[in-house]
């Protein structure tokens, strides 16, 4: 897996592509916890490739943590049918899934930060 991190304006947008895999999990929780955090946050994975269960849930409990630690929830965009289906498995709360990322862009707006 590799991520691409660039701004749009003041929102950190992520664009995650390749294959998820157990090696990449680790790197990309200390990206999360130290690049990212209180950081406004928009996850696309329109180039993410689900391969098997290797990886995928330290892949989305890095993420879980993230939305329920962040003070401004992060939001997930191009999210495929695998992956929506493991979110809502685990904690649908913690994901807010939009179809593209002028979508996700323009809903943060709607956020009044965590006291």
């Amino acid at each position: 897996m590799q991520a691409k991190i660039r701004k749009d304006g003041d929102v950190t947008v992520v664009e995650l592509k390749g294959r998820l895999d157990f090696e990449t999990a680790e790197p990309f929780r200390e990206t999360c916890n130290d690049v990212l955090a209180n950081s406004k946050v928009v996850f696309n994975l329109s180039e993410l490739s689900f391969v098997g269960s290797s990886g995928i849930g330290a892949f989305v409990n890095t993420l879980r943590d993230f939305a329920r630690n962040n003070v401004v929830p992060p939001r997930f965009c191009a999210v495929r049918t695998e992956f929506q289906k493991v979110f809502k498995a685990t904690d649908e709360e913690a994901f807010r899934l939009f179809d593209d990322e002028t979508a996700a862009l323009g809903s943060f707006g709607e956020d009044i930060p965590k006291i």
